[in-house]
C-alpha cells in the first residue's frame, strides 16, 4: 500500500459515514416535503446541519418548523426555544464562521426573539473581529446589531454611533488596510457630523484628515486610505473647503515622495489632486505646478500596463494648459 493511501478499514468507515449522511439527508427531505413542524424535525435538521452548514434549504425548513410549533405562540416558550437555538448556532460558528446561511438564520432568530440581548451579540461580533479583523460576516453582523441598538437608544443612537466610530478607529489603528473598518467609518461619520456644531464639525473633519494621512504614510500603496480620502473630499461643505483639503493633501504627498520617490500610488494621487484643484479653482494651480503634474504623468506612463491611460491624460492636460505634451527634459519629481 502506497504511503498516505487509506487502509481498508478507513475506506469502510468513510463509506459508512457517507451512507449515514445520505440517509439523514433523505429523512430530512421527506419531513420537509410533508411540511412537518415538530421537535423531531428540529432534531433531524440540527443533526444534518451539524455535518453541513451550507444547506440553505434545510435552514429555511428549520425556521418553518419552529414557527409551526404549538408553543411558538407563547412568548416565554419561544424565548426558551430560541435561546437554545442561539447556543446551537454558537457551536456552528466555531465550525464554519463564514456560512452565509448560518448568519442569515441567526438574524432571523434574533428578530423572532421576544427579548433579544443585543449587547451580548455586539460582544460576539467583537470577538469574531478580534480573531479576523477583515471578516466580512463579522462586520455585516455587527452592523445589523448596531442598527438594532441604535433603534432602541433613548438619545436617537448618538452614543451608539460614537462608540462604534471609536471601534473603527481602533481597528484602523491596528491595520490601516482594513477596508471594512474604513467602510463602516464612512457610514457613521455623516450622522456624527450632523450632531455637532460647526466648530466641532470642523475639528472632526481635521481629525479625519490626520487619520487618513497617517494611514497613507504607513502604507502608501494601499488603496483603502486613498479611497477614504476621495470620500472625505466629497463630504466637504463647499469647494473652498475641498481646495483647502486638496492643498494639504498635495503638501503631504510631496513630503511622502521626498522620503520614498518609488511609490506609484502617491504619484497618481498627486497628479489627480492638482487636476482637481485646477477644476475647482481655475488659476489656483501655478505654471510650475502644472509642469510638475506633467512630469508626474510622464513618469507614470513608463509603466507599460498603464502607459496609454497616463499618456492620454497628459496630452489632454497639455492642450488644456498649453503645456507641451512631450518634453525632452527628464526632471525627477
Amino acid at each position: 500500500m502506497a504511503a498516505g493511501e487509506p487502509t481498508a478499514e478507513e475506506r469502510e468507515q468513510a463509506r459508512r459515514r457517507v451512507e449515514q449522511y445520505r440517509a439523514l439527508s433523505a429523512r430530512v427531505d421527506a419531513l420537509r416535503r410533508r411540511g412537518e413542524a415538530s421537535h423531531a424535525a428540529l432534531d433531524a435538521t440540527r443533526e444534518l446541519l451539524e455535518q453541513n452548514t451550507e444547506l440553505h434549504t434545510v435552514w429555511g425548513y428549520r425556521r418553518r418548523a419552529f414557527a409551526g410549533l404549538a408553543e411558538w405562540q407563547d412568548p416565554e416558550r419561544r424565548q426558551q426555544l430560541l435561546e437554545a437555538e442561539l447556543e446551537f448556532m454558537q457551536r456552528m460558528i466555531r465550525r464554519n464562521v463564514k456560512s452565509y446561511w448560518m448568519w442569515g438564520h441567526r438574524v432571523w432568530v434574533l428578530e423572532a426573539l421576544p427579548r433579544p440581548r443585543w449587547a451580548h451579540e455586539l460582544a460576539l461580533a467583537a470577538k469574531l473581529l478580534a480573531v479576523d479583523a477583515r471578516n466580512y460576516h463579522g462586520w455585516n453582523y455587527r452592523r445589523f446589531v448596531v442598527a438594532r441598538l441604535r433603534a432602541a437608544a433613548p438619545d436617537g443612537g448618538r452614543a451608539v454611533d460614537e462608540s462604534e466610530f471609536a471601534f473603527t478607529t481602533e481597528q484602523i489603528t491596528r491595520d490601516c488596510a482594513n477596508h471594512a473598518a474604513w467602510h463602516n467609518r464612512s457610514r457613521l461619520l455623516p450622522a456624527i457630523l450632523a450632531a455637532r456644531d460647526p466648530p466641532a464639525r470642523a475639528a472632526a473633519l481635521a481629525a479625519e484628515d490626520a487619520l487618513v494621512l497617517n494611514a497613507i504614510y504607513t502604507d502608501p500603496d494601499d488603496q483603502n486610505a486613498w479611497l477614504y480620502c476621495e470620500w472625505l473630499l466629497d463630504i466637504q461643505p463647499d469647494d473652498q473647503a475641498r481646495c483647502r483639503l486638496l492643498r494639504a493633501r498635495v503638501a503631504a504627498i510631496r513630503e511622502l515622495l521626498d522620503l520614498d520617490e518609488a511609490c506609484r500610488r502617491p504619484l497618481a494621487e498627486l497628479a489627480a489632486a492638482l487636476v482637481e484643484l485646477d477644476r475647482l479653482d481655475p488659476g489656483a494651480v501655478a505654471a510650475a505646478e502644472r509642469a510638475e503634474c506633467m512630469r508626474v504623468l510622464e513618469r507614470l506612463a513608463a509603466d507599460p500596463l498603464q502607459a496609454g491611460r497616463f499618456r492620454d491624460q497628459r496630452a489632454a492636460l497639455g492642450r488644456q494648459w498649453g503645456v507641451a505634451a512631450q518634453t525632452q527634459e527628464k526632471v525627477a519629481v
